[in-house]
C-alpha cells in the first residue's frame, strides 16, 4: 500500500482545472469528498472553523449520489439485473462528529435462486448476509467492483472471490477505527468485519457522466455474473 496522500497531495491530483460546478457528477463528488476532509481536523477530531459547510457538502454528495445510483440501474443490462435494489445510504453525521466525506453506491439482488429475500446485512450479523456490486466515491477517486459479504464466516465468500475475473485486487479498506485518509484511496470499513473490495479505481473520477456509466456497465458485464452465480 502506498503511503497515505495528505490532502494536498490529493488536491493536487485533482484534475478540475475547470470550474467546480462544470465538472462530471463523479468528479464534482471526489471534489466535494476532498473538501470535506480538508476541513476536518484530525488531531482535535473536531471542524475548528464549525461545521456548517461540511453539513452542506455532505447533503450535496447524497444529492448526487442519489442522481447516479438512479441513472446506474437504468443503464444495466444481464444478469437478472431487474432484481436488483440500491438501499439507501443512511447516516450522514457519524457519532464522533465528522460529517460524512465518502459514500457509495451498493446493488444487490432481492431475492437469492430459491425466491428468498436477500439480506443487506449492513452489520455483518448473517453468514448469508448479500454480496454487493458496490461503486465507492471517495476523496481519493472512484471504485468500481465487488465488496463480498463481510460477516466472517460467510458461507460463499471464498467461493465468489475465486470466481472474480482478473483485473479486480482486493483494496483492503481499513478494518480499524479512524480517519479514513489514513488508508490510501480512503476507503474505510467497520470494524469486527472482514472488510474486502476487489476493485477498478479511477483516481480523480470520470470525465463525463457518460464515461462514468459506461464503465460501470463494462464492470458489470464482467462481475455481475459471478454476483448472479452467487446469490445468497
Amino acid at each position: 500500500m502506498k503511503p497515505n496522500p495528505s490532502i494536498e497531495e490529493r488536491q493536487a491530483m485533482s484534475t478540475h482545472a475547470e470550474p467546480i460546478n462544470h465538472l462530471s457528477k463523479t468528479r464534482r463528488i471526489v471534489a466535494l469528498c476532498q473538501e470535506s476532509g480538508s476541513l476536518w481536523e484530525s488531531v482535535s477530531e473536531s471542524y475548528p472553523g464549525g461545521d456548517t459547510r461540511a453539513k452542506a457538502i455532505a447533503k450535496e454528495i447524497e444529492q448526487t449520489r442519489r442522481t447516479l445510483a438512479t441513472d446506474v440501474v437504468n443503464r444495466l443490462t444481464g444478469n437478472d439485473c431487474h432484481l436488483l435494489r440500491t438501499p439507501p445510504v443512511k447516516r450522514q453525521k457519524f457519532a464522533g462528529g465528522q460529517w460524512r466525506s465518502f459514500t457509495w453506491i451498493d446493488l444487490l439482488y432481492q431475492e437469492d435462486i430459491d425466491g428468498n429475500p436477500i439480506d443487506y446485512d449492513f452489520m455483518a450479523r448473517s453468514n448469508r448476509g448479500a454480496h454487493l456490486f458496490r461503486i465507492w466515491f471517495t476523496a481519493s477517486g472512484v471504485g468500481i467492483g465487488v465488496r463480498p459479504g463481510s460477516h466472517k464466516a460467510h458461507l460463499t465468500r471464498t467461493k465468489l472471490i475465486n470466481d472474480l475475473p482478473a483485473g479486480y485486487p482486493d483494496r483492503e479498506p481499513l478494518n480499524s477505527h479512524g480517519h479514513e485518509s489514513r488508508h490510501g484511496l480512503c476507503l474505510k470499513g467497520r470494524p469486527g468485519q472482514t472488510n474486502q473490495y476487489f476493485a477498478t479505481w479511477d483516481h480523480n473520477g470520470f470525465d463525463t457522466d457518460e464515461a462514468f456509466l459506461a464503465a460501470v456497465n463494462s464492470t458489470w458485464s464482467e462481475v455481475g455474473p459471478v454476483l448472479n452465480r452467487y446469490r445468497c
